[in-house]
């Protein structure tokens, strides 16, 4: 068995088929309809699993997953929580261009969610976003792209800086209470409180809230719906939004690896 995919979203449903296509033996386990038979694990190559791995219904752990695998086989992890307890392990979150790929699917996913929700066209929208980590910067650059009257909120003056650049304002995260009052669509990317209940009271009451930081997230939407406002999370973009395009990248990112490229 060339390898094994472990997990039942879209997005690994899609490397399966890109990996069969290529004429590999791949087997799915915890895919829909497919019976969690972890034997094959005994006779695979390679194993691609979110983490942590999911079998149906039930989660067998990391290190129980490495018990039933064959000394040579190798184990791409897909995601930033694992233990890096075995040699055989390789980090596909440490792919930096497979990181930048995600970030522009999440951006593509965020617009599409504005744009699902709102009424009214990108460009007529005075859009926020908040952090210039690699999804921030993604955003800004189809946000800008598009038209959309932009400001960046970034902590550090370099994100501030390279914002302009990119054709957006920008202003430092302690003056959001400023600007929020003329937003009508903000896109939270920082895993940090920065939209406090004190700071939603300036939003408003128009404003589409978004939040695509991973946790503890930086809305707080309880706070957000007390006050009547249209706010939400929206997890894991890429598998849901664009899982063909999320499993061509997962792809590229196996294929620089088995070709040695980016390795010690």
């Amino acid at each position: 068995m060339d390898y094994v995919i472990i997990g039942g979203d879209a997005r690994l449903t899609w490397l399966a088929r890109l990996l069969a296509k290529r004429g590999a033996a791949v087997a799915a386990l915890g895919g829909e309809g497919t019976p969690p038979d972890a034997d094959v694990l005994s006779r695979a190559g390679a194993v691609v699993t979110n983490c942590p791995p999911k079998l149906s219904d039930t989660s067998i752990s990391f290190e129980a997953l490495l018990s039933k695998l064959p000394e040579e086989a190798r184990v791409y992890a897909c995601g930033p929580k694992h233990p890096a307890c075995d040699r055989r392990v390789i980090d596909l979150w440490a792919d930096e261009a497979l990181l930048m790929e995600n970030a522009t699917l999440t951006a593509e996913g965020a617009v599409a969610a504005a744009m699902r929700a709102s009424d009214r066209a990108l460009r007529d929208l005075r859009c926020l976003v908040i952090g210039w980590g690699r999804v921030g910067r993604a955003l800004t650059e189809l946000l800008v792209g598009m038209g959309a009257k932009t400001t960046v909120a970034s902590r550090g003056e370099s994100g501030r800086n390279r914002a302009t650049e990119r054709g957006a304002e920008a202003v430092p995260t302690d003056e959001l209470a400023r600007v929020l009052p003329e937003c009508d669509l903000v896109f939270n990317t920082a895993p940090s409180a920065v939209l406090d209940a004190g700071r939603l009271e300036r939003v408003g009451g128009d404003t589409l809230l978004i939040d695509l930081a991973s946790p503890p997230y930086g809305i707080d939407l309880s706070a957000a719906w007390a006050m009547g406002l249209r706010a939400w999370r929206e997890p894991a973009l890429p598998g849901r939004c664009c899982p063909r395009s999320a499993a061509e990248a997962l792809l590229r990112s196996i294929d620089r690896h088995e070709r040695g490229e980016g390795r010690d």
